[in-house]
């Protein structure tokens, strides 16, 4: 797999960073990209030393601060061609190299749980902190190694951490409009490989009427409270490394 074009690169880190309305994961982004921002703004400090662990494109590299040292990681055949550390070693760094860790939708294809939160805390120095997110609702390859946490399962990897906390990045409203444009995602595809001059135009008019739609019912959805049931699209959680050994 070649490594992508400056311009593709550009419009994967945009598509990931700053959705278009018209986009068919916009709300799924946007109530992501919301999360990271609070999440970083509390545990990221001046002049942290970040490692980013399978870390695609970068397209979060701004949400720290602006003295923030990243180390990017990506496992070998990546197509970004902007990782700092190529390797198919998971954390590959001596221990305690690390003040923060940045594990963005990618925890859920680690195939140990519990052995990859144990290395999380080994390359972090005491107090250290962790912002993992995981999808819930959303699809899986079956040929992967992809698993789906809940809240309670996710907290209870990093109990002996300090400071757990998880949140949910999107509800049911922001699950349907994600779902229910994903659907039609998959129509235009299939299209197009029937015809390559089909016009793009129409399906983003449907997927701002979807999002458009799914925003008027995230709102009623926020003010409606929280039960004690949840269909979230995302799960994210902050936690720091004990600070003891």
């Amino acid at each position: 797999m070649g490594a992508l074009s400056a311009s593709e690169l550009r419009r994967i880190r945009r598509s990931r960073r700053s959705p278009r309305i018209t986009q068919f994961d916009y709300l799924h982004v946007r109530r992501l990209v919301e999360g990271l921002a609070a999440a970083l703004e509390r545990l990221a400090r001046p002049g942290d030393r970040v490692l980013d662990v399978w870390s695609g494109s970068r397209p979060y590299d701004d949400l720290l601060p602006p003295d923030a040292e990243v180390v990017s990681l990506d496992v070998e055949g990546n197509p970004y061609g902007v990782a700092d550390v190529v390797c198919d070693e998971f954390l590959p760094f001596p221990d305690g190299s690390f003040d923060g860790v940045l594990f963005v939708q990618a925890f859920d294809l680690v195939p140990d749980p519990p052995a990859a939160v144990a290395e999380l805390a080994r390359v972090l120095r005491p107090g250290g902190w962790a912002v993992v997110t995981v999808p819930f609702v959303w699809e899986y390859d079956r040929r992967g190694p992809d698993r789906r946490y809940t809240a309670g399962h996710l907290a209870s990897l990093f109990g002996q951490w300090d400071d757990v906390e998880v949140v949910e990045n999107g509800g049911r409203a922001v699950a349907w409009a994600t779902l229910t444009a994903s659907l039609a995602l998959g129509a235009e595809q299939r299209l197009r490989a029937r015809a390559a001059g089909l016009a793009h135009a129409p399906f983003a008019a449907l997927y701002a009427l979807v999002n458009t739609v799914g925003l008027a019912l995230d709102a009623i959805e926020r003010r409606g409270g929280q039960g004690s049931h949840a269909l979230p699209m995302n799960l994210l959680l902050t936690a720091r490394r004990a600070d003891r050994d």
